[in-house]
C-alpha cells in the first residue's frame, strides 16, 4: 500500500466513534453468558445478524459541496487508514463512489480522502453517506482561508525533474503594472485573460519593498488578485513567494469545461516564505493561482513552476510515486480483500442438519491481493488461503465464487484464466475450485494429513496459493469472494457464509431439508454454517473438537444476541484448554 505523500489542508473536525461498534464496559467485563446457554440453540438472535466479527458492507459515497459547479466526476476518492495508507480507490462519476469495506471489529479507523482538496472523513457506518467537500473559498473572510491552509516548509519535491521547471505566473515579481484587471465575478474564470492578474475594486497598490516592487493588500478581506494558467494533469508543481506577514497562496484546479476540482493552499513559514510541491490533479486543463492577504501585508515573487512527471519506469501513466507497481505496465494499483487485516471462515459440515458448533470442520484463513491497471479496472487477484484445521469426519473440498457487493451472482464471465494451487470451476460461472478433497490435498503439499484440532494429528497449516486473472468484462465492479465449503461424494451438498446463496452446482433439493430454511444456510432459530473473523492479524483460534464455541469464548453469545454490538472482544477471551493453540 502506498503511503500518501502529502496532505494539503489542515483536518478539522473527525467523527471519533462508531455506533455500530458499540457495548459498554459491562458488557466487555461479563465473562459470562448472559442466560447462561449450553447450547446454540438457546440462543435468541436477531433475525438479520450476519454472524460476522467484522465491520463490513458496501459504502456508497454521495460527494456534495457547497459549490454549484464543483465537479469530481472522473477524479479518484481513496480509502485510507489512520496513517493515510490508501486501502482502495475508486473514480467519482456522477458525484458518487462505491466502495466495499471489509475490516477487524474493533481498532481499526477507515476514510474517505478526495486528494484534490485533502478533504478527510472518517466512515462510521456502510450505506449511503455523505461526503461534503468544502470548496467555496472566495466568499468568506480572510481569516478562515488562512485557517486552511499549511505553512509553507521551504522544502522542494524531492523528485528529480527531467527537464527544467517552467514558471507559468506573468509579472509575478509585480514590477509591472499593466497586467491587472478589476472583476467582481470570481467564478467566472473561463472570462479570465491568460497572464493577466485580476483584482477586486482596487484593494491593492504596487509598492516599493523588497527590493522592487511588491503587490500590498488594502483591504482586510479583499486584498487579493487571481491568474489563470493552463496546465497537464499529472505534472509536478512547485509553488514559492516572499511575504512581510499572512499573505497565502492558493492553487484552484478547473476541467477543460472550466469545472471545478480541487485546490491546495500554503501560508508562509516562519521565514515570511511559502515553498510547497504537489501534483496538479489528473483530470485538470486550468489552474488559478490566487494571492490573498490582510491589509498594509505585501507578497512579491509569486511563482508556479511545473514539471512533467519524472518517474514513470513502466510507462503506464502512473508516476512510480503513486505506482504500486511501478515496473509492471498492465498493473497500478493495490487493495486487499479484507480491506485490512485477515479473514478467517469456520466451518460446521453437517448441512442441512445442524452440527455440534465447535466451528472446527474446516477453519480457513485468508488475505487476497488485488490489483488494478492505470485505468482503474481489474486485472488479477492473489489469494493466500491457509487450512488451520479440519476436524470433519467427512471429506470435503474447498471453492470460490466472485459475487458482486450485495452477494449476489454476476451474470458476466469475468475470470480469463485461474494458476498456481487452483483451477477454474467448470460448474459454476466465475467459480474456482481450491481442492476437491482436503485431504487429499494436505497429503499433497505436506505428505500428511492433519486435524489440528486435539483429536487428531497437528501439524504446521498448509497454504494454497493461487492467482485468478480477470477479462475485460470485469471492469472496476465490486468483486467480493464467497469462500465456501462441498462435500467431496457430493457436489451438490454446499456450505456457505450467512448472506451467500448456493451456486448454480448447488442441489436445491437439498434446501428447506433438515434443519435448513430456504436454502439459507441459516436455521429456524437464525443459527448458520459458517462464521467469519476479520482480526488484525491471525490471531482467531478455534475450539477443540466436541468443544462449543460457547464454552471455548463465554463472550460469544452476548456478542450474538447482540447482533454483534455487545462483547466484540470476545476474540480475546477465550478459555485455556478449550482452544487449539499450537501453531
Amino acid at each position: 500500500m502506498k503511503r500518501l505523500l502529502t496532505i494539503f489542508t489542515i483536518i478539522s473536525t473527525i467523527v471519533a466513534c462508531n455506533p455500530d461498534q458499540g457495548g459498554d464496559d459491562n458488557d466487555l467485563n461479563n465473562l459470562g453468558n448472559p442466560s447462561n446457554a449450553d447450547d446454540l440453540g438457546e440462543l435468541n438472535i436477531p433475525k438479520n445478524f450476519n454472524w460476522s466479527s467484522s465491520f463490513k458492507g458496501l459504502v456508497d459515497v454521495n460527494i456534495t459541496s457547497d459549490t454549484a459547479i464543483f465537479s469530481a466526476d472522473s477524479e479518484p476518492l481513496l480509502l485510507v487508514d489512520a496513517n493515510n495508507n490508501i486501502l482502495d480507490r475508486q473514480i467519482v462519476n456522477g458525484s458518487s463512489a462505491r466502495f466495499y469495506l471489509s475490516q477487524p471489529q474493533l481498532n481499526t479507523e477507515t476514510f474517505l480522502y478526495y486528494p484534490n482538496t485533502g478533504d478527510r472523513m472518517k466512515i462510521t457506518h456502510t450505506g449511503n453517506t455523505d461526503f461534503d467537500i468544502k470548496t467555496n473559498f472566495f466568499n468568506v473572510d480572510y481569516q478562515t482561508l488562512l485557517n486552511n491552509v499549511n505553512p509553507g516548509n521551504g522544502k522542494k519535491s524531492a523528485r528529480k525533474a527531467k527537464t527544467a521547471a517552467t514558471n507559468l505566473i506573468v509579472n509575478g515579481d509585480f514590477e509591472s503594472s499593466n497586467n491587472f484587471s478589476n472583476t467582481s465575478n470570481w467564478w467566472n474564470v473561463s472570462a479570465f485573460d491568460p497572464g493577466k492578474w485580476y483584482i477586486y475594486n482596487n484593494k491593492y497598490e504596487l509598492e516599493n519593498a523588497n527590493g522592487g516592487k511588491v503587490f500590498k493588500s488594502k483591504h482586510n478581506s479583499k486584498g487579493l488578485a487571481r491568474q489563470r494558467v493552463s496546465v497537464n494533469g499529472g505534472d509536478l508543481f512547485t509553488v514559492s513567494g516572499n511575504t512581510s506577514g499572512d499573505f497565502c497562496i492558493y492553487v484552484f484546479y478547473y476541467t477543460s469545461n472550466y469545472s471545478y476540482i480541487g485546490y491546495n493552499g500554503w501560508a508562509p513559514g516562519s521565514n515570511g516564505d511559502i515553498s510547497a510541491s504537489g501534483t496538479i490533479p489528473q483530470n485538470a486543463a486550468y489552474a488559478v493561482i490566487k494571492i490573498h492577504g490582510p491589509k498594509n501585508h505585501w507578497i512579491d515573487n509569486v511563482t508556479f513552476s511545473v514539471d512533467p512527471p519524472v518517474t514513470d519506469s513502466d510507462n503506464d501513466g502512473v508516476n512510480d510515486d503513486n505506482d504500486d507497481y511501478p515496473n509492471d505496465n498492465t498493473k497500478a494499483y493495490q487493495s486487499f480483500y479484507p480491506t485490512s487485516g485477515y479473514q478467517t471462515v469456520a466451518f460446521e459440515d453437517l448441512w442441512p442438519e445442524k452440527g455440534d458448533y465447535d466451528f472446527n470442520d474446516m477453519v480457513l484463513s485468508n488475505q487476497t491481493e488485488y490489483a488494478k491497471n492505470a485505468n482503474n479496472n481489474w486485472v488479477d487477484a492473489k489469494f493466500t488461503i491457509t487450512v488451520d484445521g479440519v476436524g470433519a469426519g467427512y471429506h470435503n473440498g474447498l471453492a470460490i465464487v466472485f459475487t458482486d457487493g450485495n452477494k449476489q451472482p454476476i451474470s458476466q464471465n469475468i475470470i480469463a484464466s485461474v494458476s498456481g494451487d487452483a483451477s477454474l470451476d467448470p460448474n459454476v460461472n466465475n467459480g474456482i475450485i481450491v481442492f476437491n478433497d482436503v485431504y487429499a490435498a494436505q497429503t499433497a503439499k505436506g505428505g500428511s494429513f492433519y486435524n489440528n484440532n486435539g483429536s487428531g494429528p497437528s501439524r504446521q497449516p498448509d497454504t494454497f496459493t493461487f492467482t485468478v486473472t480477470f477479462n475485460n468484462n470485469a471492469g472496476s465492479q465490486i468483486l467480493v469472494p464467497d469462500i465456501y465449503i462441498f462435500r467431496t461424494s457430493d457436489r451438490g451438498l454446499e456450505v456457505h457464509l450467512d448472506g451467500f446463496g448456493g451456486t448454480s452446482a448447488a442441489n436445491p433439493n437439498y434446501y428447506n431439508t433438515g434443519d435448513d430454511i430456504n436454502g439459507t444456510y441459516k436455521t429456524e432459530t437464525g443459527l448458520p454454517w459458517g462464521l467469519e473473523v476479520i482480526t488484525p492479524n491471525k490471531s482467531y483460534k478455534h475450539p477443540l473438537e466436541k468443544v462449543n464455541i460457547l464454552v471455548a469464548y463465554p463472550q460469544f453469545q452476548g456478542w450474538a444476541e447482540s447482533s454483534g454490538n455487545q462483547n466484540q472482544e470476545w476474540l480475546a477471551n477465550p478459555v485455556g484448554g478449550e482452544i487449539f493453540d499450537q501453531f
